[in-house]
């Protein structure tokens, strides 16, 4: 009897070490995709694009992009909430869930924006399915009877009939549909959807056909998924970001590096750093797309360095751009400024952004960039 207890014992061992060598080995190595990329690297490193809204999920023809700038950059005005109900009047799909996805988190809003949003998915839209689903995070924290505005609004007496009849898997599935729709017409962000939903980014088996996919969106363009593959290799300890390795840190700044020579803002943020010159391309370019992003680095990363009057002469333009809002810098009192002139309004016509957020893009992150 202690014979054969000694022979399963060492039998469910060894299975123990199969399934944990198993797991090791399927872990993923983003060494194994430094060969993948490098064809991409080689033929597109050295490309600097001349249309400043190359990469920009909306273009300054479209009907959205006003709206969408005034977000991206923290603007909640009376002048965007103007701009937002006059694109709400003509019918504008995409401004009515922006609209509601604002106002789901007020109590005496929630049925209003619930409602829109409802009608919309009835319509077939797929975004606006998509945050009434049970993977949407406005779903879950605002149209649970468990929430305590819900019981809060059942109180006051506001219509809480929306409780409950959301935040499923079913509307989740239809949301799914409706994205394949929009990704066979070659909307590449339905496209992307589809891929993460598969869980292509996270399987080991499928490793190359993830990459070759990221790679095809960049080709085209649309650097969401390179910025997501730079987040799943690498980890923050300490405030300060790790890679796996040197030689994959390399690469991802060289894929970073791509995406910024298209002009796609969030890439910028990854590379600029202390040792980055102060004349550098990456400034510059950063400056013509009238990013926050540069009134923050370059004063923080080369404050010693830079001509006084320069900087004041950047936070009148930080201010032309952005209002009190983020972090604007004032040198007001360090210079003589009585004969600075600082053309703030010629620099203002000269700057073309870019829009780097889109409608999957949650509202704690318009901002951010």
């Amino acid at each position: 009897m202690m014979r054969h207890k000694t022979i399963i014992q060492v039998i469910l061992l060894s299975l123990s070490i199969s399934i944990l060598t198993s797991c090791k080995e399927k872990a993923i190595n983003p060494e194994d995709d430094i060969p993948l990329f490098q064809d991409f690297i080689e033929e597109n490193i050295d490309k600097v694009a001349d249309d400043p809204y190359i990469s920009s999920t909306v273009k300054p023809d479209d009907e959205m992009y006003d709206l969408m700038l005034m977000l991206q950059r923290g603007d909640w005005s009376q002048t965007t909430w103007d701009e937002m109900d006059s694109l709400m009047k003509k019918g504008v799909e995409n401004a009515k869930i922006l609209y509601a996805r604002t106002k789901i988190d007020e109590i005496y809003q929630r049925s209003e924006a619930t409602s829109i949003l409802t009608e919309l998915m009835r319509k077939g839209n797929p975004y606006a399915t998509y945050w009434l689903s049970n993977k949407s995070n406005l779903c879950l924290s605002y149209l649970s009877s468990e929430h305590f505005g819900n019981k809060v609004a059942k109180e006051l007496g506001l219509d809480t009939s929306y409780e409950n009849k959301y935040c499923t898997e079913g509307i989740y599935q239809k949301a799914v549909e409706g994205f394949k729709k929009l990704a066979a017409e070659g909307d590449l962000r339905a496209q992307y959807f589809l891929l993460k939903e598969k869980g292509l980014d996270k399987s080991v088996e499928k490793r190359e056909e993830y990459i070759k996919e990221v790679i095809l969106f960049a080709k085209s363009h649309y650097y969401k998924p390179l910025i997501d593959y730079y987040y799943n290799i690498t980890k923050v300890e300490n405030g300060k970001t790790v890679f796996y390795s040197h030689r994959s840190e390399r690469q991802v700044k060289k894929l970073l590096r791509i995406a910024a020579n298209n002009n796609y803002i969030p890439a910028f943020v990854f590379l600029i750093d202390k040792n980055t010159p102060k004349d550098d391309f990456l400034y510059n370019r950063l400056k013509k797309l009238g990013a926050w992003h540069y009134f923050w680095a370059k004063p923080y990363y080369k404050e010693k360095s830079l001509n006084p009057k320069k900087q004041y002469c950047d936070a009148k333009l930080y201010k032309a751009i952005f209002g009190d809002r983020f972090f604007g810098g004032s040198y007001e009192g360090k210079i003589d400024m009585s004969n600075l002139i600082c053309n703030v309004s010629e620099q203002l016509n000269s700057i073309e952004p870019m829009i780097y957020i889109d409608y999957f893009t949650r509202i704690d992150d318009w901002s951010r960039g």
